[in-house]
């Protein structure tokens, strides 16, 4: 493994100093040990700017900068313990005592500082993220028994009011590893003429303001669709009153949203404006008359009883398909949320077996006898699509047993949110038809009502059950809710009032047994940092722990899984390539000032059963977050400022479901802007998080891998 970063480009003059290096650096390759030496040493005394380490004879390399370098060496220094060159044996107990490597094998018996460093870094890595062995990967336990990567609402690009709905973000999330994503679907939007208000042949045309509604009017409910033409038809008015000039979608800011889909995400800590929705409905409009039309007489996919633009049915199911088993061939699974009627149903059905032929589940599999779960490795390159079932239950699936009501409990929104529409009338139920039904092979929605109930039996059966609904029964129904987990699916899914498409924690939901946390993939904030950490190159599929399977059921809970404390010290030594507040040249790199901030996420006081909490009882905030002093530059050194973590006798710590989460933040940013100070972030699993010196690669406030990373050293022990 070689961790190679590209020198940062400046926009400087370059320095004699700097001319002399670049001059080594073309030359490396023919001069001598000697020259190479030079270099390094001159790389050490005089530059910031990382600078290029060479491996095996100057065919690999990698950039260090000086800060980092001389932690390396001093690192090196501290090993020889006088010697001037480090031994085979002192090597080999670095390796596997500090580092946690098992029986490292070396060739040598003496290594320089620069063999050293080669060895080290090609042959044994130091991310500190554990690397994942794909070809060890246990697939042979019941689906059931999985957490799944999951997306809510996975057609939307920005928030859940007026967010642009495209396929695009199908294939965003599938490439990331999500492996559980929804699609609202509704009736054709061609039928502009509605049952409840023809159109006259002898009426005038409709104005453009109509016709913007009804391109996604004839979906949403009259009361939703009459109040987003009332806000058009004000902000047009404003528009003529004030003399402002209508922007276009060739204007420049409408071209740029275009051109280049917006970012993925809603930056960290950004603040959602409902002042803004009107600017949003506007670009909406812009775009949706720039996109092609809809294919008439087909299902549309957009958030009902709000004001997002719509996307095709097939045009989604096409992009699933495009990039479903692009990176691995782990199962998909499509969760539908039906509000189309039963004749749309079946033009859906259609399109799911045309666009999705040879991958859909739409049969028994032939291994899996009746009553049984497929295992994991039964349904490779496959999609399966959860829906609610027709009553009564269809022939060729699972069960016999099916509930006769149509409730929505895949409401996007919580029941007290979303029951009853804008004039106050309940919404309506849709009756699944017979043919769609069938398609719910092993992942079938049901209403849940409690755990007793012959529903709470059928294998296949899956609740979603929105997260507030959840943190109730984890106080009032603990054992039930677990026990039943080990079994069977749950789903949650974020409340009603996440607007701004921001998200829950989803590792109390996991500690509590939930595969499928749904999470608002449009926000890289906090719950989805955790699910980064959580199926990081597992390909959105992770085997339960023990204690947390069906072949455990019969352990109790307190013996199923053991309850170990914890002793991590963490100490952040130095770092390079800190990315820069967005929106900022690389002129700021010399005023950075890289704060890092280290939270643990493991289970809390108040998550436990039965806990009585009182005021001196909750877990205090400073006990699982501690940050360092700040730092300098973009290539900082901590060592003259705190940079030590302590997290010391952290008690019924679960290691496959806690998780550190590093933030680095510029401290003078957060001195003079309210806006969030966050330029870096980088979340591991606990038993993925490596020990000894180790780099952390950081992510960006959008969710995208940066050069940035940070050398710390890991001190992990369970008693």
């Amino acid at each position: 493994m070689c961790f190679t970063m590209r020198k940062r480009p400046s926009d400087a003059a370059p320095t004699h100093a700097a001319t002399i290096r670049r001059r080594l650096t073309l030359t490396a390759d023919l001069g001598t040990n000697s020259i190479k030496a030079l270099k390094r040493a001159i790389a050490l005394a005089t530059f910031v700017t990382p600078t290029v380490v060479y491996f095996q004879d100057g065919k690999k390399e990698v950039y260090l900068s000086a800060a980092v370098q001389r932690h390396l060496r001093k690192l090196y220094d501290s090993l020889r313990r006088g010697e001037p060159i480090l031994s085979r044996t002192r090597f080999a107990n670095f390796l596997e005592m500090e580092q946690g490597e098992q029986a490292p094998l070396l060739t040598e018996e003496k290594y320089t500082f620069g063999k050293f460093l080669e060895v080290w870094w090609l042959e044994f890595g130091l991310k500190a993220e554990k690397p994942i062995s794909l070809d060890q990967k246990d697939l042979s336990k019941p689906i059931s028994n999985y957490f799944i990567s999951s997306s809510h609402n996975t057609y939307l690009s920005g928030n859940q009011l007026s967010g642009r709905s495209t396929a695009d973000a199908y294939r965003r999330v599938l490439r990331r590893g999500c492996r559980c994503v929804e699609i609202d679907v509704w009736d054709s939007d061609t039928q502009s003429s509605t049952p409840e208000r023809p159109r006259d042949a002898s009426s005038k045309p409709p104005s453009r303001f109509e016709h913007v509604r009804h391109l996604s009017g004839g979906s949403l409910h009259t009361a939703a669709a009459h109040l987003k033409g009332t806000v058009e038809e004000k902000i047009e008015k404003t528009r003529q009153m004030l003399g402002v000039e209508k922007t276009h979608s060739h204007s420049p800011r409408c071209s740029k949203s275009e051109l280049s889909p917006p970012p993925f995400g809603r930056e960290v800590g950004a603040p959602f404006d409902p002042a803004s929705l009107a600017n949003d409905l506007d670009t909406e409009r812009s775009s949706m008359r720039s996109r092609p039309s809809l294919p008439p007489d087909e299902p549309i996919v957009m958030h009902g009883y709000t004001f997002t633009a719509p996307v095709g049915f097939r045009e989604v199911c096409k992009a699933i398909r495009e990039v479903a088993f692009e990176t691995t061939n782990l199962p998909i699974i499509v969760s539908l949320e039906v509000h189309a009627d039963q004749e749309q149903q079946g033009v859906m059905v259609q399109i799911m077996k045309e666009e999705w032929a040879g991958l859909l589940v739409d049969k028994p599999n032939d291994t899996c006898p009746n009553g049984r779960m497929p295992r994991l490795e039964e349904l490779l390159n496959k999609i399966l699509v959860k829906v609610k079932r027709a009553s009564p239950s269809p022939e060729g699936t699972m069960s016999t047993l099916s509930p006769n009501t149509t409730i929505e409990d895949d409401a996007s929104g919580s029941e007290e949110d979303r029951s009853s529409l804008l004039n106050g009338a309940k919404k309506p139920k849709v009756p699944i038809c017979e043919s769609l039904s069938a398609l719910a092979i092993y992942t079938h929605s049901e209403h849940f009502t409690n755990f007793e109930s012959p529903a709470a039996k059928i294998p296949s059966h899956i609740f979603s059950i929105n997260e507030n609904k959840i943190l109730e029964l984890i106080a009032s129904k603990h054992h039930e809710l677990f026990s039943h987990n080990r079994h069977f699916f749950m789903r949650a899914y974020p409340k009603g009032l996440r607007f701004d498409s921001s998200n829950l924690d989803p590792s109390q939901f996991w500690r509590k047994g939930v595969q499928m946390v749904a999470m608002n993939w449009q926000s890289w904030d906090e719950g989805m940092m955790l699910n980064e950490a959580m199926f990081s190159g597992e390909h959105g599929w992770v085997l339960k722990p023990p204690g947390y399977r069906s072949e455990d059921a019969l352990a109790p809970d307190e013996e199923a899984f053991p309850h170990r404390t914890l002793d991590l010290i963490i100490t952040v030594l130095a770092g390079q390539h800190i990315p820069l507040p967005e929106g900022t040249s690389s002129a700021h790199s010399r005023s950075l000032r890289p704060v890092v901030k280290c939270e643990l996420h493991v289970e809390k006081v108040e998550e436990r059963p039965g806990a009585f909490i009182d005021g001196a009882g909750k877990v205090r905030e400073c006990d699982y977050k501690q940050r360092t002093g700040a730092g300098k530059t973009d290539h900082p050194d901590f060592s003259n400022v705190k940079n030590n973590f302590q997290f010391l006798g952290v008690q019924r710590v679960m290691e496959q479901l806690s998780f550190v989460r590093f933030k680095v933040e510029d401290d003078a940013l957060r001195l003079v802007s309210l806006r969030d100070a966050c330029v870096g972030w980088a979340c591991i699993r606990l038993d993925r998080l490596a020990t000894g010196y180790r780099f952390v690669h950081l992510f960006d406030a959008n969710g995208n891998q940066t050069q940035g990373v940070l050398l710390i050293r890991v001190d992990k022990h369970f008693r």
